[in-house]
């Protein structure tokens, strides 16, 4: 059988991504009604935690957990769909500061917690606080 001749790391790494796969199409079909992809939720989720302070592009660009190397037209897309305000800088002129609007808070609590919900509370119905801490204890150690 081919699973008797892979070691447990190929296992491991198969079963991550498997894993990974599963979470990112759960939350593609929670978002598509919403008019959001994964990319826009995790952007709106970075303003939301700094709230109601603005963030800049660039710190949206390093925080952003998707993949998503054109966070201007992610931004531009927010914008014009009314979620986000993208503003001068009273400070400095040359930064651009990007806050949330009121219907921008309010989408993003309501995918938040669609998402969470579609996924079923995934981790805390799945794993316990020690797997949990465990878990991302591991997933530390492959990121260095």
């Amino acid at each position: 059988m081919m699973e008797e001749t892979r070691s447990i790391h190929e296992l491991a790494y198969f079963n991550l991504l498997k894993t990974g796969s599963w979470i990112e199409e759960q939350i593609k079909v929670v978002l598509r009604p919403l008019g959001l992809t994964h990319a826009q939720l995790n952007a709106l989720y970075i303003l939301f935690e700094a709230d109601p302070d603005p963030v800049s592009a660039s710190d949206i660009k390093a925080k952003i957990l998707v993949n998503n190397p054109d966070v201007t037209r992610l931004l531009d897309r927010l914008v014009k769909k009314g979620y986000v305000l993208r503003e001068t800088c009273p400070e400095n002129r040359r930064k651009i500061d990007i806050s949330l609007t009121d219907s921008g808070r309010k989408l993003f609590m309501e995918a938040h917690r669609s998402v969470k919900e579609s996924l079923g509370n995934f981790f805390e119905m799945q794993i316990t606080e020690n797997e949990a801490s465990e878990l991302r204890k591991l997933l530390q150690k492959m990121r260095r």
